[in-house]
């Protein structure tokens, strides 16, 4: 006999078909809401029983995380214990019931829970709790770090500054081409001219004013702290632009510059809001994990388990974790047997079977059965904690890099007003018109307006990473590819980065064929990855067989009469097996030998390609996986990689990082799994496949799509590309400088002329930066 509502076997047919009287009252709770389809979708949607239900007495504070609204109240929650659809539809279902809620709302994905209420006092939010945790799941309050909702605001700040910014561009573009087109066919009055012109002046001065906020800013910081960025000589043309524009529209002249300065800041503000936007999303994941730590824990205390803050906990306390649970603490396990998905800290996909004595990880997921842990560490102690500050450690030093405009900008803007200032001054002593004096000066300004210098760079990345997205690779650092093309070594992670991250049925060739449709019939019974693999490769007709699944072992089934099981040695009674490398799972019929069933993690289609290309390239290349030696050992054969380092934390991939970098080896980190984030952080470049968990998505500065690895290599070859364009797009706006400068000083060239000469400058970078676009030579032989 089975307990009702979580499947529990019983040992005696007591509690009226209740395991205990926790599961007695969620199923109580359940069929007197009329949500007894919950059983049912558990069961043929999701293939799971409900967890079982502790009693538990939860002592935290909610009332503190309740934020007043119009209607009513609201408040955050984290939901510990759902595991599918169904329990979202239950606890949506259950709360939206209660009187007054007029909103629920949870995510299973972030496990975020949002419930609004009216007409009741705050301390509502108890019985909501209690009628949750009635059913078997834990409500968390959330805690969200001020400082995303301040990036958000700078965001939402610059996008508003963008769009006007756009809208003045494209506004003055409009009107000055009529006015160009007008003057050179002498088909405009003066009258019609000067009225444009103060049409345009309207619209675009408030919007370069309110659009350039972000750089005057900028440069007005860089002043006061006395040094130069390149915001400062963009500010200062800017601002000179708008100034002359202003003196030629009351000089009734046929040119205003306006729409040089609002198309200078609204390029500009492409690339910065960009980089923001890309910034916060890597800040909101980082938020995220560190939102992942326990903010609470149960207590085993005198045989009552007590829901508390993490902070009331010590060390050598024990905590319990209920099947499904997030471990909160790093520990051993004193009592239970279960499977942990430790994926977070290892990066390894197949769950890992703990059982007394083992050592468990904060972070990683109970999957099967209750555990009892002895606290050994806890909140800043843990390994997560300690993956976080090696992120954080790593974020500060890559912060250190200083980009090459700016290096140039404390040299560019004192030089640029300089000569304006002495272009003035000789003009004056030479006799000129003081007019005359200013114009030449104005002219010096303008045709050294830094915008081909402010291109130079922007403008490659923006072709280059542009091609690489069509391509489906995202480059997300502003600077990565620069770096890319410095680096002299490949480091690997294996798991779903060389592999497919996916296990593999391997059958031998002495494999009895026999027993494959008994073995796959099991198989299709249970959502275990390794059973999932053996579905996938078998293509023949199933048995319908009905299995008894003991958690954490296996499943059991009658077929023709036989007992059959599918499982770990231990459920198969096996006495001995060994390490080869593969995973493992064992068949036993009674009467038969038990058969060895062999999973591996197929290797990328194209990894042995990439790694011929990187040695004919000179690059040093290798493996650090934290899988055993080796499973490692095997993928590095398959490849043709003669380095590999196995059964590697977080805290070792880091090192080994940190290593290389002080020797100098400028060093691409490829990974995909939290225990790579803070070698991604710390690596000179770092790229990870877009399957990779979202810390580590957000930790790479290159991701790419699909399967493969070749976009390791179209990376690497565009950015090398790039590098030269940018060197090149840099002397080309120095040699217009050493040209144009001594032309203008020497009064050849009107504020018209120079704006003229100023644009061909730019337009050369631009031509130049898109030879980037242009297809690759076709190989010959």
């Amino acid at each position: 006999m089975h307990c009702k509502h979580c499947g529990e076997e019983l040992n005696r047919d007591e509690n009226d078909g209740f395991c205990c009287l926790g599961c007695n009252t969620a199923h109580s709770i359940i069929n007197a809401l009329n949500l007894g389809k919950y059983y049912e979708y558990c069961q043929t949607i999701y293939f799971k029983m409900p967890m079982k239900v502790h009693k538990v007495i939860n002592e935290l504070n909610y009332i503190d995380y309740i934020n007043k609204t119009p209607q009513g109240y609201r408040i955050s929650l984290i939901v510990e214990g759902i595991h599918c659809g169904s329990c979202v539809w239950l606890i949506e279902n259950t709360l939206r019931q209660q009187r007054d809620v007029l909103s629920v709302q949870l995510n299973l994905s972030t496990k975020r829970l949002v419930i609004e209420w009216r007409n009741q006092d705050e301390r509502y939010i108890n019985d909501l709790v209690n009628i949750t945790e009635k059913l078997g799941y834990k409500l968390i309050p959330f805690t969200p770090d001020a400082s995303i909702a301040e990036n958000q605001r700078n965001e939402h700040e610059l996008l508003k500054c963008l769009i006007i910014a756009g809208f003045g561009s494209v506004s003055i573009m409009m009107i000055t081409f009529g006015i160009w087109v007008a003057n050179n066919n002498q088909e405009m009055t003066p009258y019609l001219r000067d009225m444009l012109h103060w049409v345009a002046t309207l619209i675009t001065v408030p919007a370069i004013f309110y659009a350039g906020r972000p750089f005057f800013r900028s440069a007005l910081a860089a002043l006061k702290a006395r040094h130069s960025n390149m915001d400062v000589p963009i500010s200062i043309a800017t601002i000179l632009a708008v100034a002359i524009s202003m003196q030629e529209l009351l000089r009734s002249s046929h040119y205003i510059y306006l729409d040089a300065a609002i198309s200078l800041v609204f390029f500009l503000l492409i690339g910065r809001y960009l980089d923001l936007k890309v910034r916060n999303k890597a800040r909101q994941a980082a938020q995220n994990l560190v939102l992942s730590q326990a903010q609470s824990i149960t207590l085993f205390n005198d045989g009552a388990l007590k829901l508390t803050g993490i902070k009331n906990a010590e060390a050598g306390d024990i905590a319990f974790v209920a099947a499904g649970g997030k471990i909160p603490v790093d520990g051993i396990v004193i009592s239970g047997e279960s499977e942990v998905d430790s994926s977070l800290i290892t990066g390894e996909t197949l769950p890992v079977r703990v059982r007394e004595g083992g050592f468990v990880n904060a972070g990683t997921i109970n999957l099967l059965n209750p555990l009892k842990i002895k606290i050994t560490r806890l909140g800043e102690n843990t390994t997560l904690s300690e993956i976080i500050r090696l992120m954080e450690n790593a974020e500060q030093g890559k912060a250190r890099f200083v980009q090459l405009a700016d290096r140039i900008a404390s040299y560019y803007t004192p030089v640029v007003i300089s000569l304006s200032l002495l272009t003035l001054i000789g003009w004056l002593l030479m006799g000129a018109r003081t007019a005359d004096a200013v114009l030449y000066a104005i002219s010096v300004l303008i045709i050294t307006c830094p915008c081909a210098l402010g291109l130079a760079v922007p403008i490659v990345q923006v072709i280059a990473t542009s091609r690489l997205l069509s391509q489906g690779i995202l480059v997300k650092s502003a600077d990565a590819l620069e770096r890319l093309a410095q680096c002299q070594s490949f480091i690997f992670d294996k798991t779903g980065t060389l592999t497919e991250g996916m296990p593999k049925f391997v059958k031998s060739s002495d494999f009895p064929q026999d027993q494959l449709e008994a073995i796959a019939s099991l198989a299709g019974q249970s959502r275990h990855p390794l059973c999932e693999a053996i579905t996938r490769a078998y293509t023949g007709k199933l048995i319908s067989v009905k299995v008894s699944e003991k958690k954490g072992f296996g499943v059991e089934a009658s077929i023709a009469g036989v007992n059959c099981k599918l499982g770990n040695q231990v459920f198969c009674n096996v006495k001995n097996t060994i390490d080869d490398g593969f995973s493992e799972a064992w068949f036993k019929a009674d009467g038969k030998k038990a058969v060895r069933l062999k999973f591996s993690d197929t290797v990328k289609a194209d990894a042995r390609q990439l790694m011929t290309w990187l040695k004919e390239k000179g690059f040093n290349t290798g493996i650090i996986s934290g899988d055993r030696s080796k499973a490692v050992a095997i993928v590095a054969e398959q490849i043709g990689l003669p380095v590999y380092h196995a059964e590697s934390m977080p805290q070792d991939k880091y090192e080994f990082i940190e290593t290389l970098q002080k020797q100098g080896v400028k060093t691409v980190m490829i990974g995909d799994g939290l225990n790579d984030a803070a070698a991604l952080k710390l690596a000179h470049v770092s790229m990870s496949p877009a399957s990779a968990l979202d810390i580590a998505q957000t930790s790479a500065d290159i991701v790419f799509q699909g399967k493969k690895l070749w976009p390791v290599r179209e990376a690497f070859e565009v950015a090398v590309s790039s590098v030269k364009l940018v060197k090149q797009n840099f002397a080309i706006s120095i040699a217009y400088n050493l040209v144009t400068i001594p032309f203008a000083m020497f009064g050849f060239a009107t504020p018209v002329m120079a704006a003229i000469i100023m644009s061909a400058s730019s337009i050369m970078v631009v031509l130049n930066a898109m030879r980037l676009m242009l297809p690759k030579p076709a190989k010959v032989g």
